[in-house]
């Protein structure tokens, strides 16, 4: 990561939404939304419900420091390096417990050291898929864990793993579902309880949505009435991966299609592991083995290369069939975030190599396995480019901070909103003392008879209007703004941005998850305190 110690940011592919992003999470926080939900300067001041849908975790990571006085630029940065780090140590600590120091640290170093990580960070800046390497493993770890025994600290821990999976990129959890049920189907077969162990992973599942029900509720009620869909169908169709390019691709800075493209290489090492791990599997289940420790290693080795193997296959053009079923529900865009699961299941199975290693030996193969990932990865630990733009070009460039600005509501006349306009433009109504932030449009108006007008501002569901203190109806224009019926004289006008009632539902169902949680942990303290 010494890449990103350096002053300023770096040219990648979603760069420039990541610090428009930060930047109005942070003013939505400072304006008083908890959690921000919708950004009234979005859009030329149109407005748009950003947080609706994107994703959150990175910027609770984030906001703190720049509360402190971090600049945007360094709290991402920050945010890379702190989640890059702590995701190595997750997944050492649940391979650890299944093959000891050596799997783990193995396993562990492949995680760290792989293509698509550091495409990820250094080239992609994809912030959201990068802080979910982190999350990922806290899941099976607790899954492990439950199906041993079945406990609390199991449950809140593979919890707290899903919770950041769906808070750091809900794509992630559709990447990552064929290789959870093996796993869990896996541990089924070796729970000591199979009715406990079920209960312990739907209980798992409940806290881990429960804790993040503020967001996933609103984002599945309200993705119908954007334009989401329209511009995501088909889109897979562009961009299967060759075996080739998957073997090794040269390593590029470009978005895929573009000269000079995006590398997609599983990695050396991993395609080693790979090839050692199947030959070693048929290798057992030929001689017979039948040890229990070989027996753990038979079943996750299996899992696990199955995983590799349909991955692999998914981000291939042979897979188009299978990819034309799901896309009406599929929420997966490019088949090659598939390396995400390459990434993590190689990693798995090095762990497994690794741990079948009972010499003197394993010191050696360590330090051979940890210089053939440093010298396959030498040249990919660099970005294309520091820059020194100013925050401001940034936040006047980024209109949505999404490409295709797909999270429109379908009722927004598209090239309309793009247009910067005045809040209000009706002849017969005089404004003064306007105040906008991202939640709230507060004015003084004057007017000789009652009018309907129309506002420049984006009609969703949550706006709330109040003349003098009282409620009025507000509804959609012909462009997709707010219409107001102002009455006749001198009064003031106050916007609000106000959570809905499903929002509330969801902002109840995650206090109550995250306050079991909090009493737990509260128990525990005492208990120990009693012990002690």
């Amino acid at each position: 990561m010494r890449a990103l110690f350096h002053p300023g940011f770096y040219t990648s592919h979603d760069g420039w939404h990541q610090v428009a992003r930060l930047y109005h999470f942070d003013v939505a926080i400072r304006d008083g939304q908890f959690p921000p939900r919708f950004s009234a300067e979005l859009l030329n001041s149109f407005g748009y419900p950003l947080f609706i849908f994107s994703y959150h975790l990175p910027w609770w990571l984030a906001e703190p420091l720049v509360l402190l006085g971090m600049s945007i630029f360094d709290a991402i940065k920050v945010v890379f390096i702190l989640t890059y780090v702590l995701s190595g140590l997750a997944m050492f600590w649940w391979l650890r417990e299944i093959w000891g120091d050596m799997g783990g640290l193995a396993g562990a170093l492949v995680y760290q050291f792989t293509p698509y990580r550091f495409a990820n960070i250094l080239v992609r800046a994809n912030i959201g898929e990068a802080v979910s390497f982190m999350c990922i493993p806290l899941i099976f770890w607790g899954l492990y864990r439950a199906h041993k025994k079945q406990s609390v600290p199991a449950i809140v821990l593979g919890a707290v793993g899903i919770a950041g999976f769906v808070l750091s990129h809900i794509m992630v959890g559709f990447l990552f579902a064929l290789t959870l049920i093996i796993y869990f189907l896996g541990l089924l077969t070796k729970a000591t309880s199979k009715g406990k162990f079920i209960l312990s992973a739907l209980a798992t599942v409940s806290l881990g949505l429960g804790l993040t029900a503020y967001y996933w509720l609103p984002a599945i009620f309200y993705k119908p009435l954007t334009v989401f869909s329209d511009f995501y169908h088909g889109l897979y169709q562009n961009h299967f991966t060759p075996l080739s390019k998957l073997i090794y691709s040269v390593w590029g800075y470009s978005p895929i299609g573009i000269p000079g493209e995006m590398s997609r290489q599983v990695g050396v090492v991993i395609w080693l592991m790979i090839a050692l791990s199947l030959l070693s599997l048929l290798g057992r289940v030929l001689l017979g083995q039948s040890k229990s420790r070989f027996s753990l290693y038979n079943l996750f080795t299996g899992a696990f290369l199955i995983s590799f193997i349909s991955s692999v296959f998914l981000m291939m053009r042979a897979s188009a069939p299978i990819w034309k079923m799901i896309e009406s529900w599929s929420m997966i865009d490019f088949p090659w975030r598939f390396l995400a699961v390459t990434t993590f299941s190689g990693s798995v199975l090095t762990a497994g190599a690794a741990s079948l290693i009972r010499s003197k030996l394993r010191y050696l193969v360590i330090v051979i396995l940890f210089g053939a990932l440093v010298y396959t990865n030498r040249n990919y630990v660099r970005v294309n480019q520091y820059t020194d733009i100013p925050l401001s070009l940034y936040i006047e460039s980024e209109l949505t901070t999404n490409t295709d600005d797909e999270y429109l509501p379908k009722w927004v006349d598209r090239t309309f909103a793009k247009k910067k306009k005045p809040l209000l433009t009706s002849d017969t109504t005089t404004v003064s003392n306007l105040t906008q932030t991202s939640n709230v449009t507060k004015l003084d108006y004057s007017q000789n008879s009652q009018a309907t007008v129309s506002l420049y501002q984006m009609y969703f569901p949550g706006w709330q209007a109040l003349i003098d203190g009282r409620t009025v109806l507000v509804s959609k224009n012909n462009f997709g703004g707010l219409n107001i019926d102002l009455p006749s004289g001198q009064h003031q006008l106050l916007l609000k941005y106000q959570p809905t009632a499903i929002m509330r539902f969801g902002d109840v169902l995650s206090l109550a998850s995250l306050s079991l949680i909090g009493l737990w942990i509260f128990n525990r303290f005492i208990k120990l305190r009693r012990e002690s």
